[in-house]
């Protein structure tokens, strides 16, 4: 989940967690290993079988690359601030840029990982000696 749009928010309260801590293992996975078996047999007749039943996950992309690039002067006065993070390795900062801007979706990501820890910082005022 590095990178989804969380759509389930709702449903994660205190009590849901606690209530769904104490139910027997076999409640959340049935026999034949099927993950979130209880909420599964809740949503029957409710949720289209064809979904209760896959067992694939179904995303959608975006176009983070392009936006990115779209906006290059932003990202870049926002890797500025990456480069002051030291756990962050600068040269490999750069070389993620330089193939987002080439359109590489996984550099991408990782550009977009650095400019929200800088930003975070930033927001928290993380000082770093």
């Amino acid at each position: 989940m590095a990178a989804s749009v969380e759509n389930r928010v709702p449903f994660l309260t205190r009590s849901l967690v606690e209530f769904l801590y104490s139910l027997p293992e076999e409640y959340l996975y049935s026999p034949d290993g099927v993950r979130k078996a209880v909420f599964r047999h809740a949503m029957r007749g409710i949720v289209p079988d064809s979904v209760l039943d896959r067992r694939d996950k179904i995303g959608f992309g975006m176009p983070v690359a392009k936006w990115l690039c779209d906006l290059a002067p932003w990202v870049e006065r926002q890797l500025d601030d990456a480069f002051e993070i030291p756990c962050l390795a600068h040269a490999g900062i750069g070389r993620l840029w330089a193939a987002t801007r080439q359109g590489d979706v996984t550099a991408a990501f990782n550009v977009w990982r650095c400019i929200a820890l800088a930003g975070w910082t930033r927001r928290f005022q993380v000082e770093f000696s």
